[in-house]
């Protein structure tokens, strides 16, 4: 019987990871860069498209940003007509980011050059092998998700 050889599972996936998400991080650059955006604005409008309308105080959680930085991003986010700022009608002092046409317009268009850089990143792969990572990375977004 051969013993088995030991991998360095942790060790294996950093030395490649920073790799892997600087080269991903440079492609997702460029279309935050064709939008004009900054890196948190797009975080915010990915936040709201998943959340739906959401407490500043979400946001800057969210971000691990305070709120006074978060709120700088809002306004100038507001200026560019992506989101607006909605009062809660039970408490006034609740105040809520929902998507503007032009926001929500954006997100869209970013979506579909998301997908078209991942799927060119994806190129190499077999059918098969694609279906395997989206599992494994199904996984862990799940393992993730439930740590919140």
């Amino acid at each position: 019987m051969c013993p088995k050889k030991r991998i360095d599972f942790g060790g294996e996936v950093s030395k490649m990871q920073s790799v892997i998400l600087r080269e991903v991080t440079k492609k997702h650059m460029l279309t935050i860069v064709k939008a004009g955006l900054t890196f948190p604005q797009i975080t915010i409008l990915d936040f709201v498209k998943e959340k739906g309308a959401c407490k500043m105080g979400d946001l800057a959680d969210a971000l691990n940003m305070t709120m006074s930085a978060v709120t700088g991003i809002v306004d100038k986010m507001i200026k560019l007509k992506l989101v607006k700022r909605e009062r809660s009608q039970k408490d006034r002092r609740i105040v809520s980011v929902a998507f503007l046409k032009k926001g929500r317009d954006t997100v869209r268009l970013m979506n579909k050059e998301r997908r078209a850089a991942i799927n060119n990143l994806f190129s190499a792969f077999t059918n098969a092998e694609k279906m395997e990572y989206l599992r494994l990375v199904k996984k862990m977004y799940n393992d993730l998700r439930k740590e919140k």
